[in-house]
């Protein structure tokens, strides 16, 4: 029986999730029945293993599990199944003991298209909030709700007009999200500043290595950013008075005009106060 184990000692477990061109170093921890390494087998070429370190005088030996670089454009389950070798180290038997490593060999995570909506709102959305490896960070759930509210809060600016939130002349998400100190690092959208686009080639780089352990947390993370700036499965905005503002939280709040509504997912969101709400009625029922 052998058991796989991480660079740093950890299971691998049953499954893993790897995309084109990553490369998982293995140890692989035991010896087959016959005091010799077992050799690792997989079912797919898209998936190669590469014997590193091998000499049946220590328990470990070494692996590196390689995908290729090719384009892979659909989902492929590969096995990876240990064997027990002959006497010239041939490969004969599955060995029964030891559990098989299920591989998902994925294409590479793709964002809409940076030119529509959806992809400027999946960009701002990944930014904006708490990574799964952020101090703020409390769960999936809470990242995608946060993610949500935020939608709320540009949609409430649409809405009740965005001159009044200092975005005179925006008449959609994209013109709104790209206004003067709306949302930082975006005024040059499709280029985003700097440290706004480090972060987000970092999400994206943790989301395709599968020798990262919260891997499989920064996939969801940007599914779910893609997945909100779509529209899809969107909850009602939980403010009775609408959201239309956020703030990292614990920092400066938006303005006077502004009441804090709650926290969320390492964000503080805000509606408006009743006085500036009652101010604006009267107009807002003289264009209807």
């Amino acid at each position: 029986m052998a058991r796989l184990l991480r660079s740093n000692g950890a299971l691998v477990g049953a499954q893993i999730t790897l995309f084109p061109g990553n490369r998982l170093q293995l140890r692989v921890s035991g010896l087959g029945p016959n005091r010799k390494h077992l050799v690792l087998k997989s079912s797919d070429s898209a998936l190669r293993v590469v014997p590193l370190k091998v000499n049946d005088k220590n328990i470990e030996q070494v692996l590196r599990l390689e995908v290729q670089e090719h384009s892979i454009v659909c989902r492929r389950v590969v096995h990876v199944d240990a064997y027990v070798t002959d006497a010239q180290g041939r490969p004969q038997h599955k060995d029964i003991n030891t559990a098989r490593l299920t591989v998902e060999v994925a294409p590479r995570l793709t964002l809409p298209d940076e030119n529509s909506e959806a992809g400027i709102l999946a960009r701002m959305l990944i930014v904006e909030n708490a990574s799964p490896d952020h101090e703020k960070y409390v769960n999936q759930s809470e990242a995608r709700e946060s993610m949500q509210w935020m939608v709320h809060v540009l949609r409430n600016r649409l809405r009740l007009g965005p001159q009044h939130f200092a975005a005179r002349g925006a008449t959609d998400l994209t013109a709104l999200i790209k206004g003067r100190n709306q949302v930082k690092g975006f005024e040059n959208y499709p280029t985003i500043a700097a440290s706004q686009n480090q972060l987000l080639n970092h999400t994206l780089d943790i989301a395709h290595d599968g020798t990262h352990a919260r891997q499989k947390e920064y996939i969801t993370y940007v599914a779910s950013a893609v997945a909100v700036a779509k529209g899809e499965n969107i909850d009602p905005d939980p403010s009775p008075t609408g959201l239309y503002a956020w703030r990292t939280s614990d920092s400066r709040d938006p303005g006077h005009n502004f009441r804090r509504f709650r926290s969320k997912g390492g964000q503080d969101f805000y509606t408006l106060t009743d006085a500036f709400l009652a101010g604006l009625q009267p107009k807002v029922n003289a264009t209807r």
